[in-house]
């Protein structure tokens, strides 16, 4: 630190900005984790109207992302453009978090959809709100392109602490039940405690960045239908959304294909639960560890060329599933740090390009619209992982997967047995492997990306 040149911004502000992932990976993976089961086994509601309550709220959050980062691109207040909403939106949506699982006690239908689904759609309104200025930010935060990585990395190390809330919350709602909590009560608490980590990590962000610097709204403003017609002529940024909607294809297959793989493939069953909570503390400790490094090898080898390492390695580490079962657990923690190192690598290039591209937008055009473009990228993450979980369920349809309605697997084929595996593990990795030959088309250099003088 002490040769540490003095441009740079205090390490402080990394952790400030950083902090704030904790919440925004809160609000974006425990709802998709406990919300159904909580709907379906907790207050009643018809599985049917549960999974309306989430399409409402996801097809909302698609339409909220871009008019978030429009609205923030064009305001000026004495907190800057994007801190002001970050600080309603992180705060909006902690509430929203609580009252989640506050649903009143009635037992009509109708009550309780309307409840969910306007508590739901506001959530997302306050993570929108919360989500795109706060991707943005990191763009404005510095002209150098080497230190936009190292912001990102202190936000993709915290996205491990926010995961490791995420895989906590199933745990505290077992220890809250077994200490004498009714469901429901259990909830309660968990929403409670949760949504209040949320507030916090807001309030860090917004106090933490205090002293970073923002550009101002630039004077040409168009449209948002115009804006994004211009945007398509921004090349980097074209290749890279169109790289990422296969990655986040890839992610949802996870997403959707986890519990059922550790469960049936795996022939863990009720113990997968387990599992998964230590699967996924292991890959975020992991990861966490792994910035220092990841942001090294970016500097001297250049972001895209361990951007599609990073695609490759994940690839081939996961297909080690393939020799693992319940008796030998040591490889899916072997192949749990691989992908903390390798898809947070993917993850963390992921995003640091995005920044260049951002900066090189308003280099070429000398328009602001960081947070349209940020609010694409946002909305490119949930439409590709919505995708994905949809193609896993409808490829379980199409081998036979047999549905239960008493919260235990039903008995399966091998043949679904053995799709599950082949879905889990193969699909992926030839997705992500896949998206690199995307990635080849990306042009944009260190000279695109220089300040005019």
């Amino acid at each position: 630190m002490r040769n540490r040149s003095p441009d740079l911004l205090p390490v402080s502000t990394y952790f400030g900005y950083g902090v704030g992932q904790i919440g925004g990976q809160i609000l974006r993976d425990t709802p998709a984790l406990i919300l159904p089961f909580y709907m379906a086994t907790v207050v009643g509601l018809d599985a049917r109207l549960g999974g309306l309550v989430i399409l409402i709220a996801k097809v909302w959050a698609v339409i909220a992302d871009p008019l978030a980062g429009l609205v923030s691109d064009k305001s000026e207040t004495r907190w800057g453009r994007r801190r002001p909403f970050i600080l309603a939106g992180g705060l909006l949506a902690a509430l929203c978090f609580m009252l989640l699982f506050f649903v009143p006690p009635t037992n009509s239908q109708n009550v309780l959809f309307l409840y969910l689904t306007a508590v739901y759609v506001v959530l997302n309104t306050g993570y929108s709100l919360f989500s795109v200025p706060y991707l943005t930010m990191a763009s404005e935060m510095s002209a150098n392109p080497d230190e936009r990585t190292t912001i990102m990395s202190f936000r993709n190390a915290f996205l491990g602490v926010g995961l490791i809330v995420v895989a906590l919350t199933l745990p505290i709602l077992f220890w809250l039940q077994e200490s004498g909590a009714s469901a429901r009560e259990a909830y309660e608490r968990m929403g409670l405690l949760v949504g209040l980590v949320i507030a916090m990590s807001t309030l860090s962000v917004f106090f933490g960045t205090a002293r970073a610097p923002a550009k101002a709204a630039t004077a040409a403003t168009v449209p948002l239908g115009e804006q994004l017609r211009i945007a398509w002529a921004n090349k980097p940024f074209v290749v890279l959304i169109a790289a990422n909607i296969v990655q986040y294809i890839s992610a949802g297959i996870g997403y959707a294909g986890g519990l059922f793989f550790f469960s049936l493939t795996m022939d863990l069953g009720q113990e997968a639960l387990n599992v998964v909570t230590v699967w996924l503390i292991i890959i975020s400790v992991a990861s966490m560890a792994a910035m220092p490094l990841l942001v090294w090898a970016a500097a001297r080898l250049g972001k895209m060329t361990v951007y599609k390492w990073c695609l490759v390695l994940y690839a081939i580490s996961i297909q080690f599933y393939f020799t693992a079962d319940k008796d030998s657990l040591w490889i899916v923690w072997l192949i749990a740090i691989a992908i903390g190192l390798f898809n947070g690598g993917f993850i963390l290039m992921s995003f640091s390009v995005l920044t260049d591209v951002i900066h090189y937008d308003r280099i070429r055009t000398s328009i602001s619209r960081e947070g349209v473009l940020s609010s694409v990228y946002s909305a490119v993450d949930k439409v590709g992982n919505a995708l994905g979980g949809v193609l896993f369920m409808f490829f379980l349809s199409l081998i036979g997967f047999v549905e239960s309605a008493d919260g235990q697997m039903a008995g399966q084929t091998p043949v679904v047995i053995r799709g599950i595996g082949i879905a889990y593990i193969v699909a992926p990795a030839v997705l992500h492997v896949s998206s690199i030959f995307i990635l080849n088309r990306y042009k944009l250099s260190s000279v695109d990306l220089r300040e005019p003088t």
